[in-house]
C-alpha cells in the first residue's frame, strides 16, 4: 500500500495507496496478481486492525472524507478569508528518517495561487516550545525540541524563486535550476520565506504564490521518528474575483484528483 515517489534527483518518499486503487492500476496495466484478489476483493476498512489498514488507511480516511468536505471548506472560507476553495490536488505521505525529502524545484510552480493545507503527524507532543534565553535551549518534550530545532530536517521551507533563474529556465519555468537533496540548507538565505517545523497533530495553512518554491528537508536518520502527512493543495479564487455572496460556498463540493505536483 506504501509506494516510492521518486524522481531521485527531485523527491523521495512513500506514498499511500488504498487496495482497490492499487488494483484498478493493476488492471489498466493488464497484469492480474491472483495472490492479492481475496485481499482486494474485501470491503475496505479504514480502522481495520492490520498492518496494511492502520496508519496509511487512517490518513487516507481523513484526505478522501474529511479534508475536501463541504464543513471543511466552509472552515477554510472563514479562517483564510479567501473565500470557497475551487478544488484541491493532495497526497498520504511518510517520510522515513535518513531515507526521504523533497526538492525545491521549478516544476512545483504554480499559475495560481493556491492554500496549501498539511496535517502533520511524528513523534511528538504537538506542543510550540519556548526558548530559554539563560541556557539558549528550546524548552518543552524533547522530541518536540528537536523537530523544532530544525538540526534533524524535516520541515517544510517556502523559498522564493530566483528572478534571473527563472527567466533562463522561460515561461513554463519547467528547466533547471534545482537544489539537489545534499545541498546544505542555508537559513541566511534572503530567498527564503517561511519554514514550518514538523508538529504532531498540527495543521498548517500556508498561502502560497506562484513565485514560491516549497520543499520538506531530508529527514535525518537521527530523527525521532517517521514524518507522516496529508498534504492538500487547494485552488481559491483571487481576491479581485471573489463573489460578494459570502453564502455562495455554503453548498459547494470541491473536486479534484489525489495526485498533487509536489
Amino acid at each position: 500500500c506504501w509506494k516510492a515517489v521518486g524522481p531521485a534527483h527531485k523527491q523521495r518518499f512513500l506514498q499511500y495507496e488504498p487496495p482497490k486503487e492499487r488494483e484498478g492500476a493493476a488492471k489498466d496495466s493488464g497484469t492480474n496478481d491472483d495472490t492479492n484478489n481475496d485481499k482486494n476483493d474485501q470491503p475496505s476498512d479504514p480502522f481495520a486492525d492490520t498492518e496494511e489498514q492502520t496508519t496509511g488507511a487512517l490518513l487516507h480516511h481523513l484526505h478522501r472524507t474529511l479534508l475536501p468536505s463541504p464543513p471543511f471548506a466552509n472552515w477554510l472560507a472563514l479562517v483564510s478569508g479567501l473565500g470557497a476553495p475551487l478544488g484541491h490536488r493532495g497526497r498520504v505521505r511518510r517520510f522515513r528518517p535518513g531515507h526521504d525529502y523533497t526538492v525545491a524545484h521549478y516544476g512545483v510552480l504554480t499559475r495560481r495561487s493556491v492554500l496549501d493545507a498539511t496535517l502533520c503527524f511524528c513523534p511528538g507532543e504537538g506542543k510550540q516550545c519556548t526558548y530559554d534565553e539563560a541556557t539558549n535551549e528550546l524548552v518543552g518534550s524533547d522530541d518536540d525540541a528537536v523537530w523544532e530545532s530544525g538540526d534533524v530536517g524535516g520541515f517544510e521551507c517556502y523559498i522564493a524563486a530566483d528572478d534571473d533563474d527563472d527567466e533562463e529556465n522561460g515561461e513554463n519555468g519547467r528547466g533547471g535550476g534545482t537544489k539537489g537533496p545534499d545541498d546544505e540548507y542555508n537559513e541566511d538565505d534572503d530567498t527564503e520565506l517561511l519554514s514550518v517545523s514538523a508538529s504532531n497533530n498540527t495543521l498548517s495553512l500556508v498561502y502560497r504564490d506562484p513565485g514560491t518554491m516549497r520543499f520538506v528537508k531530508y529527514l535525518s536518520a537521527s530523527a525521532p521518528g517517521s514524518r507522516w502527512d496529508v498534504a492538500l493543495e487547494y485552488d481559491v479564487q483571487p481576491e479581485d474575483e471573489e463573489e460578494e455572496d459570502g453564502d455562495e460556498y455554503n453548498a459547494m463540493s470541491l473536486s479534484g484528483s489525489s495526485e498533487a505536483p509536489f
